[in-house]
């Protein structure tokens, strides 16, 4: 008796392509649904974008068959980070825009950028970091980042600039993830000044979201972030001290002021208000590791104007505050993230510092009042407040208002 076989019913289904998609979802190699202005993609992706980068019919049709040099292929990363360049687009028009970018870079961007760990502003972001670039894809895409945030400041109604934050962004990301799995000694400078950038970048991208959503946040992503460049600098700061950086910096704080100086309005001020903060609080009463956590940071606080009154750069000072998450304790960094009235009232007062110094765009954003970081983030930890607790932002929201001045 004979059994008839049956071949197996093939039921693959043919998908049809994506022709004309967006530039982002052919680099990133998924399907387009070519959905106008935003594909559905990078609606879910990006928070920012206004409108998706498509090209010409014309364009896609001559270009469909050539790989694109700006994709990041896993096997090709650490070639592109330890030799020259590679990540530079062969399509004119992006390649117009990286021109675009490292000029406003070097003319611009790179002049708001901080001091830090033994190089002055110009010396290091202006001077070195685009001599550095030229060797290293990672640290030319961390810089074309800050370029496009800078840039989007100054042009909001410039699309492709939303584009390009978000696509050198995650360029950056890639490289960075893979570096640090071979860190050898060539790739430890380039390694910190990226993730110092990524640091920059990441405060810009939170309060900017934070705005969009008109609810302010603790920026908690940027105190990990900076917490994980400060261990990278520490882990190998003997190769990073060769390279001219001081390993100390980044810990140290201003010393105790002398009696002139406690005598200083600002000083003598400060140090009443924080004071009436803890007895208000009664933080005597406090479990004994909750009360030293908070004298800590109030001590941490205290030494920050002290280095205002000393008259520090204006750069130097601004670094400080960004990485005062660092100084203190990951418990305190838990009690603001979750709310805690004194915890918030504290790090206003951290932020207020600001306020004092000269406005650079790194730190507070663009300058105009309803933009700036500083204002939005002291009314929004404002808002945060309890009722009952309101009068604990008094201070801060006089020294966004101009109310608060210092004689120096």
């Amino acid at each position: 008796m004979e059994t008839s076989q049956q071949s197996p019913v093939s039921l693959r289904v043919r998908l049809r392509k994506s022709r004309h998609g967006c530039r982002t979802c052919k680099q990133r190699k998924i399907k387009c649904d070519e959905a106008r202005p935003v594909c559905g993609n990078c609606a879910k992706r990006y928070y920012d974008v206004d409108r998706c980068d498509y090209p010409s019919v014309s364009t896609s049709r001559q270009r469909q068959n050539r790989t694109d040099a700006s994709v990041v292929h896993p096997a090709s990363l650490s070639t592109s980070i330890i030799t020259r360049p590679t990540g530079a687009s062969s399509d004119h028009s992006q390649r117009q825009l990286e021109m675009r970018l490292m000029y406003h870079y070097t003319q611009f961007a790179a002049l708001e950028l901080p001091a830090t760990y033994g190089y002055t502003s110009k010396e290091l972001w202006l001077d070195k970091v685009p001599q550095m670039a030229f060797e290293s894809d990672l640290l030319l895409d961390s810089l074309l980042t800050v370029a496009a945030l800078h840039m989007q400041d100054l042009m909001p109604e410039d699309h492709k600039l939303g584009i390009a934050v978000n696509h050198y962004l995650d360029r950056t990301l890639a490289k960075h993830r893979y570096s640090l799995g071979c860190i050898e000694k060539f790739l430890a400078e380039p390694l910190f000044l990226t993730a110092f950038m990524l640091c920059i970048t990441s405060w810009q991208i939170s309060h900017r979201r934070s705005q969009a959503s008109e609810t302010y946040r603790i920026p908690s992503n940027v105190f990990a972030l900076v917490r994980g460049a400060c261990i990278l600098h520490r882990q190998y700061d003997d190769w990073l001290s060769q390279a001219g950086y001081d390993p100390e910096a980044v810990w140290t704080l201003a010393p105790a002021g002398s009696n002139a100086e406690a005598d200083h309005p600002l000083l003598r001020e400060i140090t009443q208000d924080i004071g009436k903060l803890l007895e208000a609080f009664h933080v005597t009463d406090m479990p004994t590791e909750e009360a030293n956590i908070y004298q800590d940071t109030a001590e941490c606080v205290i030494s920050l104007y002290v280095a205002l009154v000393r008259k520090m750069g204006d750069t130097i000072l601004q670094r400080i505050v960004f990485t005062m998450a660092v100084r203190m304790k990951s418990r305190y960094v838990a009690m603001l993230e979750a709310g805690e009235p004194l915890a918030l009232a504290l790090y206003a007062r951290i932020l207020a510092v600001l306020g004092f110094i000269e406005h650079l765009w790194w730190s507070r954003g663009p300058s105009s009042n309803n933009r700036d970081y500083l204002h939005y983030s002291i009314n929004g930890i404002a808002n945060m407040m309890p009722l009952r607790c309101s009068w604990a932002m008094e201070w801060p929201l006089k020294v966004v208002a101009g109310e608060v001045a210092i004689a120096i």
